[in-house]
């Protein structure tokens, strides 16, 4: 429901000065990601979201998207648009329509970060360029990519951030949800080999209908796996994954140990990993519960759940992961971990989370 509220002299100017002194960020991309990364911020009030650039050029089409949202459902607060901007609640919003960032104008908005959460690989390589032409100054990007200045998960490798790192990735969510187990569990026992089987919910490049499917990274490029470009809402599709390609990118001694396999499911939302790990040595299964239980109960990224749970209920959850404790199970040297996470709202979490960082450094 729609809500308003009368707020007195002395709040609006509050609320004036906090958005002064708030970081100024721009979202770069108004999909699914930049959408749950801006509720979030509206949840927590982070930033000040000065600028959203994306392809779509009817602002009522983006603010109706993000009022109405069919997986999250309907936004809580308020919505309204012009034809140039966006209100959240309080805060108001300019929306451009530039299929290139470079052509954006955000130094006419003093942004501080851009959010590039396109998911096309191309603009990491702008970001770059906008960061040395001094137009910006730092620029998170929503996927793993080899052209930025450093990848981080985290909770994992976040403090090797330096103050030299301005175009950051924040990987991808699988990795983000998977990383912090295969440390922990790395650092404390040592991972000789293993395999990865993730669980991901559609995407908007899929079908609804057999057809090509065309990349989203890559647009205009046509995926070669032709099984891709099946309907989505019948069938378990297997697909090659980049997720050990992104956790090797911030876990170095991992690279070459684990093999890794993917299916696109006919779900909406909530992925899952099924990670099996051959060990240097043999451990009881109550030692690895306690030992995973302890690190989670420690990390401000990963849960625990001991109940008997499906994946609908990990909707909205902000955390990388949660570690169904129910099927952690062992074989001598042998283990099977499944966790869950939402591929969209705990990853976005994690975007908002990296850029805090970035302004701290």
């Amino acid at each position: 429901m729609e809500y308003s509220f009368k707020k007195s002299n002395n709040m609006n100017n509050m609320n004036n000065m906090n958005k002064m002194n708030k970081i100024r960020i721009a979202i770069n991309g108004f999909g699914r990601i930049g959408r749950a990364i801006a509720k979030i911020n509206d949840q927590h009030n982070y930033f000040d979201l000065v600028l959203i650039n994306d392809t779509n050029p009817f602002v009522d089409n983006l603010a109706y998207l993000f009022k109405y949202d069919s997986t999250y459902g309907r936004f809580p607060g308020i919505v309204m648009n012009t034809e140039s901007k966006i209100t959240i609640n309080d805060n108001t919003t300019v929306c451009t329509a530039f299929h290139n960032m470079l052509e954006v104008p955000w130094e006419d908005h003093s942004v501080d970060i851009i959010i590039d959460s396109s998911g096309v690989e191309l603009n990491a390589v702008d970001a770059k360029r906008l960061v040395e032409e001094g137009r910006v100054k730092k620029i998170v990007v929503t996927h793993s990519s080899k052209v930025v200045d450093h990848e981080v998960i985290m909770g994992v490798n976040d403090e090797t951030l330096t103050a030299e790192h301005k175009v950051v990735s924040n990987s991808i969510c699988d990795a983000n949800a998977i990383a912090h187990i295969m440390k922990w569990i790395d650092d404390e026992y040592g991972i000789e080999g293993g395999a990865l089987t993730t669980l991901h919910p559609w995407l908007s490049y899929q079908n609804l209908v057999d057809g090509p499917a065309i990349s989203q990274a890559n647009p205009g490029v046509v995926w070669t796996d032709f099984a891709l470009g099946r309907a989505s809402i019948d069938s378990l599709i297997p697909k090659n994954t980049t997720a050990m390609t992104a956790v090797e990118r911030v876990l170095p001694d991992l690279t070459g140990k684990i093999l890794s396999f993917s299916y696109r499911i006919p779900t909406g939302i909530v992925a899952s990993s099924d990670i099996t790990l051959n060990l240097s040595r043999e451990i009881q299964q109550e030692e690895l519960k306690g030992f995973l239980e302890r690190k989670c109960n420690n990390s401000r990224y990963v849960k625990v759940n001991t109940e008997s749970l499906v994946s609908l209920d990990y909707e909205q959850e902000e955390s990388s992961a949660v570690l169904d404790m129910q099927w952690v199970n062992v074989c001598g040297n042998t283990v099977k971990i499944i966790l869950w996470y939402d591929n969209e709202w705990g990853y976005s979490a994690r975007v908002l989370d990296l850029a805090k960082k970035l302004t701290e450094i």
